[in-house]
């Protein structure tokens, strides 16, 4: 098997020093100033740092000092770098080290091997866990309280499971030492065994209470499941470190890490692991590393399910049908209804903390945002087949907003669909707004009445209620690192064509995790609806095309008349925050 891994993690990592440096600083004191966070005093929380990248090229003296100066609680020390603590230091040189620590108020956590336990050569192996046994009894002589291990990649040839099974039997054989020498075997998820299904396995066939995982911030634990069932399916066997990347990367959520881990009270060690090139100010950006890792565990923001003050509704002043929606100090959405529009739009639409879950394009030009199919344009409702008028994709379909109403917390209109200027068909649409520091809710009703006497809405996946989705809420793309999940724990592609009460997309934004969820309302008629749900970024409930979906049968078009027009419900939930709740209906 081709070892894709490693080389996505790496360019998921990559990053600039520079940024990682300068941005963790100016964040953290904004999070100590926030309200939220202000008065909370430090957690439990104890941060440190792994000696790769940042601290490769320091001898243990000046290692030390600049974990001091930069007041980390820790360090993991890890082999093959400059500060020479190796199997073959003697027990002289042993004690030196274990007195050089306990001088000091920085704790030595453990060594961090680079063995690895899935070889199929079985004299490798055998050295792989010599060796292993000689990095514990080194980190038990220097004071240190376990081993980092891998366990690691597959090989072709090899079945996938027997290479499980050999990692798992050989920690598991490995386990007793460990303990007798009151060490941990700690189980990096690593490699192309990083799946956090995968690691679980190893850790029943190993069954020995030293075996622990050492969760390691993979972009691997946002897919999936996700990052909140992976992260509880792993807790119960968390041994004494986790590994962060640079705190500031908004492509992870460690934020949410951090969160939990507090709740948890784990009493473990958080070690920074950077993979950017040491700073030039290495103690700065440590000390920037430590204040973020405090703001994060202080950090109550996006928790509370009571609402932020009253919803504001209002016109933009010289774009008076432009209405931006805010919940306090922060903006919600804004509706657009102007005649510059193909369709009433919502853009941008925000979670809590103004992260923008929908794409930018074509209203901005933001970083990440891919260009194809223009007609996908923020939050929309159309239709490719109103008796024969594409309203999905032709630009000379459009739907002229007649008039609005703003009340309270709502939003009413009354368009026009109109195809070469001749009107088809009404919509009257109600938008009513929610908020609370965890939540942002839109309620919609839609009605689509004829113009003539019936109209009919043809079978064809394109449509209906949509919008596009943030480029980091992508399962697909350059800077994809999202999922799909619906009502019946269908995952990614598999939510495509298929009947569901709903579907949800979560990934990263800046840093939280965000996830956005269209329900489809039990009085809508073909309840639950089949979805258009594409990896690219398309979410879009359609209950017309059955057979466009389900490639043959009956066909899902519909046709209304204006005694008995279309009616639609919808919600649409924006959340930020690590528990998802979005997944449990």
């Amino acid at each position: 098997m081709a070892d894709n891994t490693d080389s996505s993690r790496r360019h998921f990592l990559a990053g600039t020093a520079a940024s990682l440096v300068a941005v963790p600083a100016a964040f953290a004191a904004a999070m100590r100033s926030h309200p939220a966070v202000a008065g909370h005093g430090r957690s439990d929380l104890r941060f440190g740092m792994v000696t790769y990248l940042w601290g490769r090229d320091l001898p243990l003296p000046a290692l030390i000092g600049a974990c001091e100066d930069a007041g980390l609680d820790g360090v993991e020390l890890r082999t093959t770098h400059a500060h020479a603590v190796e199997r073959g230091l003697d027990a002289a040189a042993r004690r030196t080290v274990r007195d050089r620590f306990g001088a000091s108020p920085v704790e030595i956590v453990g060594i961090g091997s680079d063995e690895r336990f899935d070889s199929p050569d079985p004299d490798r192996l055998a050295a792989a866990k010599r060796a292993t046994i000689d990095f514990l009894e080194l980190s038990a002589a220097v004071g240190g309280g376990g081993v980092k291990v891998k366990p690691d990649s597959f090989h072709r040839g090899v079945d996938p499971d027997r290479t499980i099974e050999q990692i798992g039997r050989s920690l598991g054989e490995l386990g007793p030492a460990a303990s007798d020498l009151g060490q941990e075997l700690r189980l990096e998820v690593h490699g192309q065994c990083a799946d956090p299904a995968i690691i679980e396995r190893i850790i029943e066939i190993a069954d020995h209470p030293a075996v622990r995982v050492c969760w390691n911030s993979n972009p691997r634990d946002l897919r999936g499941r996700g990052f909140s069932r992976h992260y509880d399916m792993l807790r119960p066997h968390f041994g004494g470190t986790v590994h962060v990347r640079e705190l500031g990367d908004g492509r992870y959520p460690s934020a949410d890490l951090i969160r939990r881990l507090v709740d948890d009270g784990y009493p473990g060690m958080v070690l920074l692991e950077a993979h950017t090139p040491r700073p030039r100010h290495l103690v700065s950006a440590l000390g920037n590393q430590q204040a973020m890792a405090a703001a994060m565990a202080a950090d109550r923001r996006h928790r509370s399910e009571e609402p932020v003050g009253g919803i504001r509704i209002a016109p933009r002043r010289r774009a008076p049908n432009m209405l931006d929606v805010r919940a306090g100090d922060e903006l919600v959405a804004t509706v657009r209804l102007g005649s510059a529009e193909r369709t009433p739009t919502v853009f941008p639409l925000n979670a809590p903390g103004e992260r923008l879950a929908i794409r930018g394009f074509p209203f901005a030009r933001n970083a990440g945002d891919s260009t194809d199919h223009p007609h996908h344009r923020g939050l929309w409702f159309a239709h490719g087949d109103v008796d024969g008028h594409d309203f999905w994709h032709d630009p000379k379909c459009r739907a002229k907003v007649r008039e609005h109403v703003i009340e309270d917390d709502a939003i009413r209109f009354v368009a026009d669909w109109r195809r070469d200027g001749r009107a088809i068909a009404t919509e009257t649409r109600r938008m009513r707004f929610f908020a609370t520091p965890r939540r942002h809710r839109i309620e919609i009703e839609l009605e689509l009445a004829p113009v003539a006497e019936s109209m009919t809405l043809g079978d064809t996946k394109e449509g209906t209620f949509g919008l596009r989705l943030a480029p980091t809420l992508r399962v697909d793309g350059p800077v994809a690192l999202g999922r799909l999940e619906n009502a019946e724990g269908l995952l990614d592609g598999e939510c495509w064509g298929r009947r569901s009460e709903w579907v949800m997309a979560e990934g990263p934004i800046d840093g939280r995790l965000v996830r956005v969820r269209i329900d489809d309302l039990d009085r809508n008629p073909r309840h639950p609806t089949w979805w258009h749900a594409r990896k690219y970024g398309l979410l879009a409930a359609n209950p017309f095309g059955r057979r466009a979906f389900e490639g043959g049968g009956e066909s899902g078009a519909m046709t209304v008349t204006r005694d008995a027009p279309l009616r639609l419900a919808y919600a649409v939930t924006l959340e930020t925050g690590g528990a998802s709740t979005a997944a449990s209906g």
